[in-house]
């Protein structure tokens, strides 16, 4: 039993580290959608999902708060953290859901396209409470558009990972 935790416990670790570089590096690129530059492709997300079906909701929940409060030690970026943490938490919380209530009957595609959407309406959200300014739902249906297609980038990245991952990475018996 000690074994097989410590084995979780190292690629749980791997992962984690592994998501935060992901999101460092895609927040070093310009925001892709200019009219609202809060919103990302969201990259990281596939070490959500990868940390759902390997690990169970528990612990992908605690990698994901873990990951935001790690990226924002590291990227220096607290006032981002209201961003990052409400869509990571919304993706999470949707994905989780899917994953358990509706997985094989939906796709991997599918929840991380659920993920994305609302991860990106959450940011929205945030932005309209931070920045005062209701208009900014204006931008809805072009953030939505957006984000089906990160989810769907996300979503393929996640089922190749399951299926091209060495079950010995994944196997914890």
């Amino acid at each position: 039993m000690k074994k097989n935790l410590a084995k979780s416990v190292a690629v749980s670790g791997v992962m984690l580290a592994a998501a935060c570089i992901v999101f460092l590096i895609e927040s070093l690129v310009p925001p892709l959608l200019p009219v609202a530059p809060y919103v990302k492709l969201g990259l990281a997300n596939v070490f959500v999902l990868l940390m759902i079906v390997y690990f169970g909701a528990w612990q992908a929940f605690l990698f994901v708060i873990a990951k935001n409060l790690l990226t924002a030690l590291i990227s220096w970026s607290m006032f981002s953290i209201a961003f990052n943490l409400a869509g990571s938490l919304c993706a999470y919380c949707i994905m989780a859901l899917l994953y358990a209530v509706a997985f094989p009957r939906v796709s991997l595609v599918s929840v991380s396209i659920a993920g994305a959407v609302l991860s990106n309406i959450a940011r929205t959200g945030v932005a309209v409470l931070l920045m005062e300014a209701p208009s900014l739902y204006l931008q809805l249906p072009f953030v939505s558009a957006f984000s089906v297609a990160a989810g769907i980038i996300v979503g393929v990245l996640s089922i190749l990972c399951v299926k091209h991952l060495p079950e010995r990475l994944t196997k914890f018996e």
